[in-house]
């Protein structure tokens, strides 16, 4: 028994998220942390097989003396615990970015810049899970890298389908930074934990390509690919929750913590001329209260849901 990768999570993974928690708890409201909850809750269930698969195939290795033994399908009980922490994490992240935005107002674009951007991130998502099928085709060393891209693309291209069109509306920093800044930071970790042998890539399954150091190019995708997946999975949550703000002549409550049902049907609402012309509206006022008090819209979101949409609205 040993302590080398719970070690990581003490110094590194476990004193981030208690930083972030001490800094968005006061901002966010019970629906982030429903939001949070649901998404840990698919990543670990979403993730446990694929992972259990590399572990139990030798893609990568954990050596029995840097864990302290209980596993779950030959998980370690530290690896399940990185997949809670980094999507706590990236979900802060991503929850103090956008608590300054009104959602509703980026709803239902038009714009042909932001379909062609959609259609083209669809169609690179599309491309790089069949490459992920080609690197695994032979067994040889693109194995690791063409199973994450199996693993991570399908999910991406239903989130990003789901909710790509409102996130390349929003402000770039509130997509782009919660995706860069845990991946920069987990980079390092893993940089580490290479180095120190806390886990290991089997060198027949991996290019044998390094960023610096000792990170692998297929940890560093990992990284990246894992926190765009909850940011895209946060941004399809979002897209839903605003649609059920917006419209209360579909949806007469709008819930904290809407059922599933409720946020599928939000997901699939028909874009009626009348609820395009209702996020007009919504446009508009928010751009009438910038121009006068850009403190008072700021100061607005303090307040969450439809009521924030009927402040504005006044």
């Amino acid at each position: 028994m040993a302590y080398d990768y719970a070690l990581v999570h003490l110094k590194f993974t476990t004193p981030l998220a208690t930083v972030l928690t001490i800094i968005s708890y006061p901002i966010l409201t019970r629906r982030h942390w429903y939001q949070t909850s649901i998404l840990i809750l698919i990543a670990v269930v979403a993730t446990i097989p694929w992972d259990s698969y590399l572990i139990r195939h030798s893609v990568w290795t954990y050596p029995p003396d840097v864990v302290i033994g209980p596993t779950l399908l030959s998980i370690p009980a530290e690896e399940l615990f990185f997949f809670v922490v980094q999507t706590y994490i990236t979900s802060l992240l991503y929850h103090v970015f956008n608590k300054p935005l009104l959602h509703a107002e980026y709803l239902g674009s038009d714009s042909w810049i932001a379909r062609g951007l959609h259609r083209t991130v669809q169609a690179v998502i599309f491309s790089l899970s069949l490459l992920g099928f080609w690197l695994t085709s032979d067994g040889g060393p693109g194995t690791y890298l063409g199973l994450i891209l199996i693993w991570a693309c399908p999910f991406a291209l239903l989130t990003w389908s789901l909710g790509g069109l409102f996130m390349v509306t929003l402000p770039w920093t509130s997509v782009a930074v919660p995706i860069a800044l845990p991946t920069l930071y987990l980079w390092i970790v893993d940089e580490l934990a290479l180095r120190r042998g806390t886990w290991a890539i089997e060198s027949g399954t991996k290019l044998g390509v390094t960023i610096w150091g000792s990170l692998e190019v297929e940890e560093a995708i990992f990284f990246a690919a894992t926190n765009v997946l909850i940011v895209f999975g946060l941004g399809a949550f979002d897209n839903a929750l605003a649609i059920i703000d917006a419209f209360p002549d579909v949806f007469e409550s709008a819930p904290e913590c809407p059922k599933p049902t409720m946020l599928i049907k939000a997901l699939f609402i028909f874009w009626s001329p009348e609820r395009k012309e209702r996020i007009r509206g919504i446009q508009e006022a928010v751009e009438r209260l910038c121009r006068k008090s850009r403190s008072f819209y700021l100061a607005s979101s303090t307040f969450a849901g439809r009521l924030r949409i009927d402040l504005v609205l006044l």
